[in-house]
């Protein structure tokens, strides 16, 4: 056992200085073992979670650890501890301080001690929350600077060879609670029942994940091909349609995408009745079909960027790259305009961007401009360039829609006692 292990670690270039995570656990400590038998500097590098009272003894084994292999000590304390998601904030915190130490170190190289084991629990996991057929491939040996080379040795494997070489370790005993995590339970639980099945239970499902993952890069082989060349959507295969999509949006550095989102593009791609749609991603992004063109861009909320203009009578403002005058005379033939009526004189009107607390009254009564937008059946870009013409207490005097397009407030119409005004509007030109 000793010299498959030897031989696994030795497959590997290893650079001059390789920042190893260790726990004290026996996984990482013949991690350590191994690894000081090649030329490495070896950085060993210790999260001290706090969460049980044996973790100052685990920092000291592993301090100890460090000074008899010749290897430099590098700890970190977890000091601001989440009330939930624990396990989840766990690990990006070690894997900072990974990163951190290869900085520190000038290498690109940080080795940890995932096992085949491991790699079981993650498949069997991934396939029990759901996940995409890629995430089914579990861990990967090499994934930018981690290195896992224990991936194709088992727990028990490795246990043989730290006591063959009599080597010490810290036991975490929370490992063994099926309550603690998931994982636990599968660990405890789950895998042991299965190996009564089949021995071999833990081979055969890294061996599954090794076969999906080689498929998964067959296939992301075939869709880099398809994505790099898009002309005409409609000429690649219907069955390269959704892995090109999903490594087109990958390209396009979108990550956090929806089953149900890529189904609403496939679905939008192949309308042959609608040359033209968008659809809303995150981070007030739009997935756009021109034809058989696609497109992302970045949605232009108005409502956001534009700031609110004073109007006074009789005085050109900009606004939204228009020009605009609020005014008592009748404007010119040719000019774009909209008529309202006051029952008293301002000082001032204010153009600024629409709020959902905004309402109109329309001859049939009261609406909110939300509703309005569905009623006119506006499109998403258009409802962001909806603005309002409002007094100065902020009461609605007229809406806008789309291009010069306007809706008048019913109770600034023409009536009696009133005076009548226009808000002229001029396109800036660029």
């Amino acid at each position: 056992m000793t010299e498959k292990i030897l031989q696994t670690i030795q497959q590997y270039n290893w650079p001059e200085t390789v920042i190893v995570a260790v726990s004290g656990g026996v996984d990482s400590v013949v991690l350590v073992h191994a690894l000081s038998k090649t030329k490495a500097n070896l950085v060993i590098a210790h999260v001290n979670y706090r969460l049980r009272e044996e973790s100052d003894d685990d920092a000291d084994f592993v301090r100890q650890l460090a000074t008899q292999t010749g290897a430099i000590f590098e700890e970190q304390v977890w000091q601001h501890i989440p009330d939930h998601a624990v396990e989840k904030a766990a690990r990006q915190f070690r894997y900072d301080f990974f990163e951190e130490l290869a900085q520190k170190y000038h290498t690109n190289t940080i080795a940890v001690a995932h096992h085949a084991d491991d790699q079981a629990e993650t498949v069997l996991l991934k396939m029990i929350r759901g996940g995409r057929l890629q995430q089914m491939g579990g861990m990967q040996t090499k994934n930018h600077k981690v290195i896992r080379p224990f991936l194709s040795i088992t727990k028990q494997e490795l246990i043989t060879y730290a006591q063959d070489n009599q080597l010490g370790w810290h036991q975490d005993k929370t490992n063994f609670d099926v309550d603690y995590t998931p994982r636990n339970l599968l660990r405890n639980d789950v895998l042991p029942k299965l190996t009564t099945i089949n021995q071999r239970a833990v081979r055969h499902i890294n061996n599954m994940a090794a076969q999906i993952l080689q498929q998964q890069r067959l296939i992301d082989n075939q869709a880099k091909i398809y994505a790099n060349d898009i002309q005409d959507w409609q000429k690649i295969p219907t069955l390269w349609q959704l892995p090109t999509l999903k490594y087109w949006l990958q390209k396009n550095k979108l990550f956090n995408i929806k089953e149900n989102q890529l189904q609403q593009m496939i679905q939008l791609l192949s309308n042959t009745h609608k040359p033209n749609g968008k659809i809303a991603l995150a981070d007030n992004f739009e997935f756009i079909k021109n034809y058989q063109k696609i497109s992302i861009q970045k949605q232009q909320n108005m409502a956001q960027v534009l700031t609110p203009v004073m109007l006074k009578l009789n005085q050109w403002h900009s606004f939204a790259k228009t020009t605009f005058m609020w005014t008592d005379n009748v404007p010119m033939n040719g000019q774009s305009f909209i008529k309202f009526q006051l029952t008293r004189s301002l000082p001032y009107l204010s153009l600024r961007p629409a709020k959902a607390s905004d309402k109109i009254a329309l001859i049939n009564g009261h609406k909110n401009l939300r509703r309005l937008a569905i009623d006119e059946k506006l499109t998403p870009q258009e409802r962001t360039m909806m603005w309002v013409l409002a007094t100065a207490d902020d009461e609605v005097i007229a809406v806008h829609l789309r291009s010069n397009q306007w809706r008048v407030n019913a109770d600034f119409a023409v009536k009696e006692n009133t005076q009548p005004y226009w808000l002229v509007c001029q396109i800036e030109e660029t």
